[in-house]
């Protein structure tokens, strides 16, 4: 559930068209069928999109470990076995870089449930989101810990990691408050309930389930988030009917 940001970044240049020596950076780009050769490495040729894609993957991981601030193009170079001179080809610099590395994360909280909410309660509704909402944490535990990680770090960062991971959690909570004021109206759920501050509660239950999933691991117990979902649903029938 969210909506996608364009990210611009140099990408494959049209076939035919030829750089040498590109500025500061010293970068050969051949005319070879609209491939790069990467002039630090081997001379061999990499498709551009393949290369970008390496990039991409080096720079995430590194980023989730080390911050933003200790990342330096020079380490994502060494460790994705490129030069500088093609980073710089493709992201120009390392604020670029980063932002497409989020865009890369984000692409997995592109969450669309309308569809199956249709024909349900409004309480069958809550209670669908709440297991689409586990569902998509658990199976995007890299991008989920990458934001988390870069976020709680005391260190700068591009302003926007911030604002994309607060819409996306904007949009969710809202969508809660929707529901939860139909069920209002029509008498589903108390008249009394505030949907806005029920839905930030719902929230940051979920929260607090998914943080402590985190950290019980690979543990039997109790506190385990399935068993922790279902007791909340449960609850939130009790607390929410009239």
């Amino acid at each position: 559930m969210g909506t996608r940001r364009g990210v611009r970044d140099r990408h494959d240049p049209r076939p035919g068209a030829a750089r040498t020596n590109d500025g500061a950076n010293g970068l050969d780009v051949k005319a070879s069928g609209g491939k790069l050769t990467d002039p630090g490495g081997s001379g061999r040729v990499a498709a551009p999109v393949e290369t970008r894609e390496k990039i991409l993957e080096t720079a995430t991981r590194l980023f989730s470990t080390h911050g933003y601030t200790s990342t330096s193009l020079s380490t994502v170079a060494k460790e994705a076995q490129v030069s500088k001179a093609l980073i710089f080809w493709h992201f120009e610099n390392k604020e670029k870089l980063f932002r497409s590395a989020v865009q890369r994360t984000l692409e997995p909280y592109i969450i669309n449930v309308l569809d199956e909410l249709e024909g349900l309660s409004e309480l069958d509704q809550i209670k669908l989101l709440i297991d689409r909402y586990y569902r998509f944490v658990s199976e995007n535990l890299y991008s989920v810990k990458f934001f988390l990680s870069l976020i709680l770090r005391e260190e700068q960062h591009p302003d926007d990691l911030v604002g994309h991971m607060n819409e996306l959690q904007r949009m969710y909570r809202n969508l809660l408050a929707d529901i939860l004021d139909s069920g209002r109206q029509k008498g589903i759920f108390r008249s009394t309930i505030a949907p806005g501050l029920e839905a930030g509660l719902i929230m940051s239950a979920l929260y607090g389930i998914l943080v402590q999933g985190f950290m019980n691991t690979g543990r039997e117990t109790d506190e385990r988030p399935e068993v922790l979902l279902k007791h909340l649903k449960a609850s939130l029938i009790d607390t929410l009917r009239p």
